[in-house]
């Protein structure tokens, strides 16, 4: 499937990928364990709880936009899934891994050859 690809769009889908399945796991954590280990006498878990499930819920938008963006790699769409995964990183749980991904990808010669 990435025959004919270069050296930075390998890395780039790789990287991606790799990102899309540590923030599962991110995600799975913030899931299980919530806001329980956090609460005190002064901020209830209800309100930690508030918080974290608002971060989940970007963190669920963050990884779907990652997701789309490892698809239009996969379509040898590299301009589009590089913009799409930097997209990703800026959604707050910051994600460093999709953003070297990201412009793995847009700096990739295939995007060059396709501009």
């Amino acid at each position: 499937m990435m025959e004919g690809l270069s050296i930075e769009a390998k890395i780039g889908e790789i990287l991606l990928a790799t990102g899309i399945v540590l923030s599962f796991i991110a995600l799975v954590h913030l899931i299980l364990y919530g806001a329980l280990p956090f609460s005190t006498r002064f901020f209830p878990a209800h309100l930690i709880a508030g918080y974290l499930h608002a971060v989940v819920l970007v963190k669920c938008a963050g990884i779907l936009t990652a997701i789309t963006g490892l698809f239009s790699a996969r379509r040898r769409r590299f301009q589009k899934a590089g913009i799409l995964a930097v997209t990703a990183t800026l959604l707050p749980p910051i994600d460093i891994v999709f953003f070297m991904a990201g412009l793995l990808l847009l700096v990739s010669p295939e995007v060059r050859k396709l501009s």
